[in-house]
């Protein structure tokens, strides 16, 4: 599925249709929610998890955790109990996700995890997950590709 966007508002947009399939669709496993989130510095990422943590009910600002890596937000009467937003871009490898916890992260299934820079610690994520591909085409557009594993969807 892709998407040109051509302010922030429709991002904000299609980041809310997305996670009303996502809570139509997903039919849960063996492990938290998993969205990777691919882009250039300055894609949209962060604007992407912000918009989908609005629509979770997030009430706080949704920050680029870039320098503390990982931010956890509580959600209530959703389908998640806990947003977790991680970007790897600073992480030199895997194994500095795995001592924050990312084992026990990424097996509570009340977990919905956005990951930025998933590329950085790639051999020890799950094969199931929703890859998100941003790509800037100007000042204000962005180009967004979705791609779903089979086993996120409903059959």
């Amino acid at each position: 599925m892709k998407f040109i966007s051509k302010k922030l508002t429709d991002t904000q947009k299609f980041a809310s249709e997305v996670m009303v399939k996502l809570e139509n669709e997903y039919e849960g496993g063996d492990h938290a929610l998993l969205i990777c989130l691919f882009g250039n510095l300055g894609a949209g990422k962060t604007a992407w998890v912000a918009a989908c943590a609005e629509y979770l009910g997030v009430k706080e600002r949704v920050t680029s955790p870039t320098f503390v890596i990982l931010k956890n937000y509580e959600l209530s009467k959703r389908a998640f109990r806990k947003l977790v937003h991680i970007d790897a871009y600073r992480l030199g490898s895997s194994q500095e996700l795995l001592n924050l916890g990312w084992k026990e992260i990424i097996a509570d299934k009340g977990n919905i995890i956005f990951l930025e820079w998933p590329e950085k610690v790639a051999e020890i994520l799950p094969l199931t997950s929703v890859k998100i591909y941003l790509n800037h085409l100007g000042e204000t557009q962005r180009e967004i590709e979705i791609k779903w594993s089979k086993k996120i969807k409903k059959e």
